[in-house]
């Protein structure tokens, strides 16, 4: 089966600020591979407020996809959680999402219809064997199944033109390969939005497209989002994506958040190392053709039998010997909504 397992029953119930839709709390995620434990997730902790965009920046290998997968609980089987995924439902009940059966009836009326999923890979998002108008439709189908044949192929019509893809009437009985990678990615966000999800979660959402798709895709979900008042968990790579469509930031090494705060925060005054390596490894305007990028020293290690210290204390310069390697690191307040976990913090911010 392709849904996590949990070996304990947890409770459904579970608190939640008024004004957020999604509290994440100590969220751990552990996979088990042959004979040892990959300990992918280590105690995650954040909030999304109706019409948020968040940003989960970080290299490959730090956790981003499987705490969202978490999120929607789509992880593989041999995957297991514990935390709290506390989440407001349309009708206003809140529910611990790591309580539900992932294979139950219950999460599957949630996903598609209140949280939804853009994958990094439209290509493969669709199935060959089936048209773009019967997929996009078995969304409404399966969620809302009084509504009539006729019903759903308008909605799925209008959704398609939404999204701006030319001449809807002649696409919605086409099969995925007569679409361009761009106009799959119109039809996979079209997917997502046909039942109107209050949450949506974009996992690197513009990957496979050119430069110019990508900034029309970007666009397109900042226009959808102002229309339908989703809240956006937005991952990638990209930290110039994250300054044009994120509201807040959270930066993510090792499997924990090691920096968070609005974007003005993290671009203008960023406090951890890794967060200050990521930002000189962009390219600048005026740099000059000969200089070389930034690039931070070593690899992400394997998340294998971790013990108490901070993550990145082994491709970091300002490394405090007998300290950071030995203990586990808080997230400390640096000013009102800015966070970081770095020692270095005490002695007046890292360097």
């Amino acid at each position: 089966m392709w849904f996590t397992r949990r070996k304990s029953p947890l409770q459904r119930e579970a608190s939640i600020s008024p004004e957020n839709i999604l509290e994440v709390r100590d969220l751990k995620v552990n996979i088990n591979v042959d004979d040892y434990v990959l300990n992918a997730v280590r105690g995650v902790s954040f909030s999304m407020k109706k019409g948020e965009t968040l940003g989960l920046v970080g290299e490959s290998g730090c956790g981003k996809s499987v705490t969202s997968k978490t999120v929607l609980g789509i992880n593989p089987s041999n995957c297991t959680a514990e935390g709290t995924i506390a989440f407001r439902k349309k009708n206003g009940e809140i529910v611990n999402l790591l309580s539900l059966e992932q294979d139950g009836d219950e999460f599957r009326a949630i996903r598609g219809a209140e949280i939804a999923m853009i994958f990094q890979e439209p290509m493969t998002a669709f199935s060959p064997l089936y048209t773009i108008g019967n997929q996009l439709g078995e969304i409404i189908r399966l969620h809302e199944p009084e509504v009539g044949k006729a019903a759903v192929r308008d909605r799925v019509l209008a959704m398609l033109k939404k999204v701006g893809i030319a001449n809807p009437e002649k696409r919605i009985d086409q099969y995925p390969h007569e679409f361009s990678g761009g106009m799959l990615q119109r039809a996979l966000i079209a997917m997502m939005l046909c039942c109107n999800p209050d949450f949506l979660i974009a996992d690197e959402p513009t990957t496979a497209l050119d430069v110019t798709i990508q900034a029309q895709i970007l666009e397109l979900m900042k226009s959808l989002q102002r229309e339908f008042g989703m809240s956006i968990l937005f991952i990638t790579h990209d930290l110039g994506t994250v300054a044009n469509m994120c509201d807040n930031v959270a930066v993510m090494y090792l499997g924990e958040i090691v920096e968070y705060g609005s974007v003005q925060q993290i671009f203008h005054n960023p406090q951890h190392p890794y967060t200050r390596g990521l930002l000189r490894s962009l390219p600048k305007m005026d740099q000059n053709r000969e200089e070389k990028l930034f690039v931070i020293d070593g690899m992400v290690p394997l998340p294998v039998n971790m013990k108490p210290c901070c993550g990145f204390h082994e491709r970091c310069t300002v490394c405090i010997k007998g300290r950071c390697d030995v203990a586990n690191i808080d997230l400390m307040n640096v000013e009102q909504g800015h966070s970081v976990r770095c020692l270095r913090m005490e002695e007046g911010g890292a360097r």
